[in-house]
């Protein structure tokens, strides 16, 4: 038995419609005909899109406002409707993400560093965003926009904008070892160890690299620490120069001085302990200075240095950078006055023994006048110490001292016959302090 689709179907015949039989004019055939050839193109059209959408992007240089002729606007395509229980999905189906890109790998061959990668976070990779800004690492470890003009090569400066300011140049060596010698004298002195602070804060007067007004702030300093622990009354603990004396019976300010030998004068005595010299009683604890005081004259300066310290050996060459000796110690810093037409000699001298004057009268060297030590006008003021040459080149200078004036305009002037000027408390005090044979004066450029 032949199945029904295996019988053979006769022929059928295409009989032409005439006019007479459709009923239909000339006008309405024309009409029906350009219908359907409407359809059978809006049908090719839409075969078209629902077979190669996805597989041509827009064109990149597509400018706005221009349409695309294969991508038809939902508007446009609103006629269309898919046929009733048809999932949209599958009657429009979506676009599928291109692969390929121009000048990069396929988008999945691409794998995101390990966690912990230096300037990698899941959310930046390299190569994410085609055509995007060069990245830099940050701060946080992310990626951050390097500036304009650079790429994220190693000279991206990393860190964000402050980092892309210029930085300072790197401090001198001997700057940050100042530096470094400033702080920790800071914290002996927060901590009460002042003698130390002193020996650290000198160590950076001895260092000629540091800058002038850097070394200005230091001496300030050190003077500021001797207050109390030269010229107050209490020893700091493990002062190599002070100590502490008990009044026995029969001492005096005089004899304590010579018994001791001291190489100072009694009245420093006097001033630290804040005493009266004829009123000491036994059992009373006085303190002592066992070291010598010298000085530096900074002519350029129209400055004396005043420090402590064992005397120069006859031979010692060496010398800081203001001229003191290296084992000395800064006290304090005076103004002073100098010679006119650049008349101070320069050298290294030694107090000259008995020359040591209170009140002394003066024959001006030039006109022979002269001046009774109670006169007024007297230029040398209350004080007088003498200078004698400690070694061939200054020895050929005579005459000339340390001394007070009466005009206290020449402090900080050149206006001497060429001895140190001194203010009146200022000359008092290195009346005290420098001994004679003893304390050395260096006057230096």
């Amino acid at each position: 038995m032949a199945l029904q689709s295996q019988t053979p179907r006769a022929p059928q015949r295409l009989v032409p419609v005439s006019s007479s039989s459709s009923g239909l004019s000339s006008k309405a055939k024309l009409a029906i005909g350009g219908v359907g050839v409407v359809a059978i193109g809006a049908a090719a059209v839409l075969a078209f899109k629902l077979g190669f959408s996805g597989a041509s992007p827009a064109p990149a240089s597509a400018e706005p406002g221009v349409t695309d002729p294969l991508n038809v606007p939902p508007a446009a395509s609103a006629a269309h409707t898919p046929p009733s229980g048809t999932d949209t999905a599958q009657a429009n189906p979506p676009k599928p993400p291109a692969t390929i890109q121009m000048g990069r790998q396929d988008a999945a061959a691409l794998v995101p560093p390990p966690a912990g990668t230096p300037g990698m976070t899941p959310e930046a990779t390299p190569g994410s965003t085609p055509g995007s800004v060069p990245s830099v690492p940050g701060a946080d470890g992310g990626l951050v926009p390097a500036p304009t003009g650079t790429g994220a090569g190693p000279t991206a400066p990393p860190g964000g904008p402050e980092s892309a300011a210029p930085l300072a140049p790197p401090e001198p060596p001997a700057m940050s070892e100042g530096r470094r010698l400033m702080e920790q004298a800071a914290r002996a002195q927060a901590e009460g160890r002042q003698v130390e602070a002193r020996a650290l804060l000198n160590r950076v007067l001895l260092d000629g690299r540091i800058p002038a007004n850097e070394r200005g702030a230091v001496r300030q300093q050190i003077a500021a620490l001797n207050e109390s622990l030269v010229f107050g009354t209490a020893v700091g603990k493990g002062d190599p120069f002070c100590d502490v004396y008990t009044v026995a019976s029969g001492d005096s300010l005089v004899s304590i001085r010579a018994k001791q030998s001291l190489p100072i004068d009694w009245r420093l005595l006097q001033r630290i302990n804040k005493v009266n010299p004829n009123a000491l009683r036994v059992g009373q604890k006085l303190k002592l200075v066992r070291v010598p005081f010298h000085a530096v004259v900074r002519k350029s300066e129209y400055r004396l240095d005043l420090y402590m310290g064992d005397p120069p050996t006859p031979t010692s060459t060496s010398a800081g950078p203001d001229g003191q000796d290296p084992s000395w110690t800064f006290v304090r810093a005076f103004p002073v006055g100098l010679g006119e037409g650049n008349g101070t000699p320069e050298g290294t001298f030694v107090v000259r023994p008995r020359s040591k004057l209170v009140n002394p009268h003066w024959v001006n060297p030039r006109t022979g006048e002269r001046f009774g030590a109670d006169d007024p006008k007297n230029p040398i003021g209350e004080y007088w110490i003498g200078l004698e040459g400690a070694d061939e080149a200054s020895k050929k200078f005579t005459s000339y001292g340390l001394h007070g004036t009466i005009d206290p305009s020449s402090i900080g002037a050149s206006k001497s016959m060429g001895c140190v000027r001194m203010a009146a408390d200022d000359i008092a005090l290195m009346f005290e302090v420098l001994a004679e044979r003893v304390s050395t004066v260096r006057i230096v450029r």
